[in-house]
């Protein structure tokens, strides 16, 4: 197989693996009341105790600003979230998580580990710890792509 081939193929195959696993996460993710989507928001604010502004995280996560805006009024009803004005600039808002979103970060990451061990059943600790090298290998190429072409 040529190389534009394998490429294609790869790519069609991580498609495939998100959908699968954005659909089974989702379902998991359910009953707490939030999806994939909070989940990475989440996530992203556990990495910034600074917190965040608006359009930061809507660049990390390559959304517009009103689709972050809608996320997170469900995090703030959630108590997940909190947002204040920025001291330096009354247009900009601070976003940070709270001591509550915190502990829905770790009920969601418990929620979605059944999931992730019917995934990942059968590779080895070898094969899994290599997986994980290599995508973290393509996200860091996607990454930088990106960074360039803005």
């Amino acid at each position: 197989m040529e190389r534009p081939e394998t490429q294609g193929r790869a790519l069609r195959e991580l498609a495939i693996v998100h959908q699968l696993s954005s659909t089974r996460l989702n379902r998991a993710l359910r009953p707490l009341g939030i999806t994939l989507t909070h989940t990475a928001v989440l996530s992203h604010l556990a990495q910034a105790p600074q917190g965040c502004s608006v359009g930061e995280i809507a660049a990390a996560m390559e959304v517009n600003q009103p689709a972050v805006s809608k996320t997170l009024r469900t995090l703030v009803d959630l108590g997940a979230v909190g947002i204040e004005v920025a001291g330096d600039d009354s247009r900009r808002r601070e976003v940070r998580l709270t001591a509550h979103g915190g502990e829905l970060l770790g009920s969601a990451m418990r929620a979605m580990h059944p999931d992730a061990t019917v995934a990942f059943a059968g590779l080895s600790d070898d094969r899994l710890a290599a997986l994980v090298e290599l995508l973290g290998e393509v996200r860091v190429r996607l990454d930088d792509a990106r960074s360039h072409e803005r």
